[in-house]
């Protein structure tokens, strides 16, 4: 279920995309949405509206994902939950959760509940790959993200390279790099990652220290 919702969020991420004539989304509104340009795959129609309540679930989903943040006892049941009653938006707001609001989930206990709580807390120490694949960039999967971070130190100097370096020095592709850098370039996405880092989330790359440790030194 985590694997086919990662496919789908990653399709309606599209940065270039082409409107339906009439068709709209049965959930917000919006008209519906694919891929555009000459090389693009001819995929079905889907809603562009990133706050279209689906969307909001895939990208909390992929967040809490064993591919991503790998969050414990949050599976789709219990994210569901979260999005319905308003409080989890996004990925930040995981870490504004009180106890008392996951233990008065449905099918909920006491035990699970603190067990829930302890790994959203723990999940702020996960790997800075894992961040960036949770994020949901378009193109940046698990592969694109260890490779970011194995040539970053950071997520902050990542994101503050801007395409051209990345692209030059990040060891991704052009595509790639355009994808991060525009991703960035939204203020929304930028306010989201203030958030992150000020709810505690690990953004040190685990994996450009070991490179530097293992790298021999030049005379």
């Amino acid at each position: 279920m985590f694997k086919s919702l990662v496919n789908i969020f990653s399709k309606l991420m599209a940065t270039r995309v082409e409107l339906h004539a009439s068709a709209t989304c049965p959930e917000c509104g919006s008209q519906l949405a694919r891929e555009a340009g000459d090389h693009a795959p001819k995929t079905s129609w889907q809603c562009p509206n990133p706050d279209c309540p689906p969307q909001v679930l895939q990208r909390v989903v992929l967040w809490a994902s064993p591919e991503a943040m790998d969050i414990m006892g949050c599976d789709t049941g219990i994210v569901s939950q979260l999005v319905s009653r308003g409080l989890v938006r996004d990925a930040a707001e995981f870490y504004r959760l009180r106890l008392a609001e996951i233990a008065a989930l449905d099918g909920m206990d006491k035990q699970r509940a603190g067990e829930l709580f302890d790994a959203i807390r723990a999940s702020k120490s996960q790997a800075a790959w894992r961040v960036l694949f949770g994020l949901g960039i378009p193109n940046v999967g698990a592969t694109e993200s260890q490779t970011l971070c194995r040539n970053f130190p950071t997520l902050d100097g990542l994101f503050a390279a801007g395409r051209e370096r990345i692209a030059g020095n990040g060891g991704v592709s052009e595509v790639v790099a355009r994808n991060v850098a525009d991703w960035f370039a939204d203020p929304v996405n930028r306010k989201l990652i203030t958030r992150l880092e000020k709810a505690g989330v690990n953004f040190r790359s685990e994996l450009y220290q070991s490179q530097a440790i293992t790298s021999p030194v030049k005379a």
